[in-house]
């Protein structure tokens, strides 16, 4: 009977205390943060540093991420994957085929993916001069020579064309924004696609929505993060211009959005 009592005592003494659990069962990594930032070839820096300051803001976890870390399948560590402005041509052609695939994987299996001005190029299915990672059933076209020609910037207006759309709640019907370098999203009618807002210059959209299998992804072609009036982004570009408003809000409904949380 003493010999029962111990061998009761001990099973339920260990399940108690988890010894004898393997942790490592789990097929998936611990959670680093809520949303990896790229910074690695082709990124620009001021675009990744109010990328941050503004997620930061909002009360997201935040990491960076390169493409050593994209090729080591990190992406698993993480709810969202985000690509500041920067030069497409080059981070697609720095991470290469398996880089573009895994990026593919990690949002088709829940991931969500955020492309801001530059950035938001790379998920363009196919460019035709340069591989896209093929999130995009469209084409990113991009620059828009009317709004700026790259290397100069310039604010432009973009007006709401979905308010229904959780992304656009409580924000502003029109807002005055960064444009530098990014594109234009063009997609038929028939693709699953939300468009949020328009260019006023050109009629085209500007911020587009949609899910990519168990994933989502948002794309804008313009620099939401970037406060050109305020020094809460962490640096100073674009400080000589006027811009009243702040686009941090449609950044926390994208994140949250791409994070299935609305």
């Amino acid at each position: 009977m003493f010999s029962k009592i111990i061998s009761t005592t001990l099973i339920f003494w260990l399940l108690i205390s988890g010894s004898g659990c393997e942790e490592s069962t789990s097929p998936y990594p611990p959670l680093v943060a809520d949303v990896a930032v790229y910074t690695d070839v082709g990124s620009w820096d001021v675009s990744v540093m109010a990328c941050i300051s503004a997620l930061d803001s909002s009360g997201f976890t935040v990491d960076t991420i390169g493409i050593d870390g994209i090729l080591s399948d990190r992406l698993n560590e993480y709810r969202a994957l985000l690509f500041p402005g920067g030069n497409p041509r080059d981070i697609t052609s720095g991470m290469g085929p398996v880089g573009r695939s895994r990026i593919r994987s990690f949002v088709a299996s829940g991931g969500g993916f955020i492309g801001l001005g530059g950035g938001s190029a790379l998920a363009d299915s196919s460019s035709g001069i340069w591989p896209g990672i093929g999130l995009f059933d469209g084409q990113a076209d991009w620059p828009i020579d009317v709004i700026a020609v790259p290397p100069e910037y310039a604010i432009t207006d973009i007006a709401l064309v979905n308010p229904a759309h959780p992304i656009a709640a409580d924000g502003l019907t029109h807002y005055q924004t960064l444009y530098h370098g990014g594109p234009q999203f063009l997609f038929p009618d028939t693709a699953a696609i939300s468009t949020i807002y328009n260019y006023m210059a050109t009629g085209t959209p500007a911020a587009v929505a949609f899910e990519y299998r168990a994933g989502r992804v948002f794309l804008a072609g313009f620099q939401p993060e970037i406060e050109e009036n305020d020094d809460r982004d962490g640096v100073n570009f674009g400080e000589e211009l006027i811009d009243r408003d702040s686009e941090w809000g449609m950044i926390e409904k994208a994140v949250r959005y791409c994070l299935w949380e609305i």
